[in-house]
């Protein structure tokens, strides 16, 4: 999808293997953004590759011009095809410092954070070639600028990324979807992260992971207090559960 002449956003269908009877079907989306050179954000998952290439060429580039892969965080659906992307283009590799031990070795990541089939989703770990961090602008060529902005509770080193002439802000995973799979790494770092992105007047257009663009300002303000209600609702629920589970464990015993 071409969002400008130089913006592209590319959904990757998946699938989740819950079991060998049960997939889960999935997508995460792409950024690509075609300058001097062309600059990815996040990956896919294991095999993405291919359609990222196939799309390249489709615009009259060549996969070879891929200069730098931006990566929002760890997570496999983001970081999958990154290590084969490298592998044969020789680009550079950037994402905030606090996500290199999950992406420099999947290992943990798989121990620390199980995802059904794991393995099928990401290819092998990669080298980050340079951190990047809150504020930081990276001019890609004249207009063209992305800043970074750390965004911490999907996971710990979250990055959003607005390009700041376009005014078009890439949330990655930081907007809770209602009634999906919840998924957060910090519940009081996610919500400072939402109010952030609900305050700024940077942005005119929102790209997520995983929904179309929205340009709407209401549709914006909906999704963004849905999520926020949703992780709400969710830590209430645990923090209930918890209280009952204490109660039950400190019940007296009787003869």
């Amino acid at each position: 999808m071409k969002l400008t002449d130089k913006i592209h956003l590319l959904q990757i269908d998946f699938v989740i293997s819950i079991s060998p009877e049960k997939k889960l079907p999935r997508f995460v989306n792409v950024i690509l953004i075609f300058s001097e050179k062309i600059t990815l954000i996040d990956t896919g998952v294991k095999g993405s590759e291919r359609y990222i290439f196939d799309y390249i060429k489709h615009q009259n580039r060549d996969p070879s011009e891929i200069d730098l892969i931006i990566l929002s965080h760890s997570h496999p659906d983001h970081i999958g095809s990154a290590a084969q992307i490298k592998s044969l283009t020789n680009c550079k590799v950037y994402a905030h410092k606090s996500e290199k031990e999950w992406i420099e070795n999947i290992e943990p990541q798989n121990q620390e954070r199980p995802v059904p089939g794991f393995y099928n989703l990401v290819e092998k770990s990669v080298t980050i070639d340079q951190f990047v961090d809150h504020e930081q602008e990276i001019s890609l060529q004249v207009s063209l600028t992305l800043k970074i902005i750390k965004s911490p509770g999907h996971s710990k080193g979250s990055l959003n990324i607005l390009f700041k002439e376009d005014k078009i802000l890439f949330t990655a995973d930081s907007i809770p979807l209602k009634n999906d799979i919840p998924n957060y790494d910090n519940y009081l770092n996610l919500l400072e992260s939402l109010d952030a992105i609900s305050h700024s007047q940077d942005y005119d257009i929102i790209l997520t992971s995983w929904t179309p663009p929205i340009l709407d300002s209401s549709e914006i303000r909906r999704l963004i207090k849905e999520g926020k209600d949703y992780i709400q609702e969710i830590d209430s629920i645990v923090k209930e559960c918890y209280k009952t589970s204490l109660k039950v464990s400190i019940r007296p015993h009787t003869a």
